[in-house]
């Protein structure tokens, strides 16, 4: 019976773990669970910058179709003149006003269900934190050159581009050899630029970020030609249709 009950113990002794045995078993564990995590951490963090990059990249597509979509329908509109007394009548400015930082025209990209057939659209560069810089789109219901670019009746904020870069515009107008003349200024001018440039540089480097980022305006004469009897082109007195027709050749006697 001794022996029997002995045999029984010493099977049962060896039946569990030992301390040692468990924390050799824990540490185990802790390796495998720290090595997921930072694996886990690795794919999420980037997936993360993956998923960063492709909303990056779909918001810029955007916004570059939203502005040529805003360049492309641009009006052939005068702005508002005051003509001193006495003096000669000159073209009206048109309703134009560009800057490195802002620009400010009519269109007919008609956005949402609430817009007008024409809208007054501002495009602003705001600097925000820690060196961040956006973009943003404002609109306003065009009334007509007596009531003028009011860019500060302009709602309905739209953040199109948003990141660290700088951001500015140019304009060009065509000399007479085809050739595009850029300035960073437009106002006053009696003409549409013929394309807006978008600049987005790395401050840093100075590098640029979207190399052709260039929209065409594509009406460059006014309402006017459209009528028999108006003017034609900026400056011109008349319009082709008023200039006399030439004397028929005379027979020879």
């Amino acid at each position: 019976m001794m022996a029997r009950s002995r045999s029984r113990g010493e099977r049962g002794s060896r039946a569990g773990f030992t301390l040692v045995e468990t924390l050799a078993a824990l540490a185990v564990a802790a390796a495998i669970i720290f090595g997921a995590a930072a694996l886990v951490h690795h794919v999420a963090l980037y997936f993360d910058r993956g998923a960063l990059g492709v909303n990056e990249a779909e918001r810029f597509a955007l916004a570059m179709d939203r502005l040529s979509r805003d360049f492309g329908a641009a009006r052939f509109v005068a702005g508002s003149v005051e003509m001193p007394k006495g003096k000669e009548k000159r073209a009206a400015p048109v309703a134009f006003e560009g800057g490195p930082g802002r620009i400010v025209f009519v269109t007919g990209s008609a956005v949402g269900a609430r817009a007008a057939r024409e809208e007054a659209v501002t495009l602003e560069v705001e600097p925000l934190r820690d060196g961040v810089t956006r973009l943003v789109r404002r609109r306003s219901v065009w009334l007509g050159p007596r009531a003028g670019l009011l860019a500060e009746a302009a709602a309905d904020a739209v953040a199109l581009l948003e990141g660290r870069y700088d951001i500015s515009f140019d304009f060009a107008r065509m000399d007479a050899r085809g050739a595009l003349v850029w300035t960073d200024s437009w106002k006053g001018e009696t003409e549409l630029p013929r394309v807006v440039r978008l600049r987005l540089a790395d401050p840093a480097t100075g590098a640029d970020l979207a190399a052709g980022a260039q929209f065409i305006l594509f009406a460059d004469a006014p309402a006017a030609c459209a009528r028999e009897g108006g003017d034609c082109l900026p400056g011109k007195t008349a319009a082709p249709s008023e200039k006399k027709a030439s004397e028929p050749p005379k027979e020879p006697t």
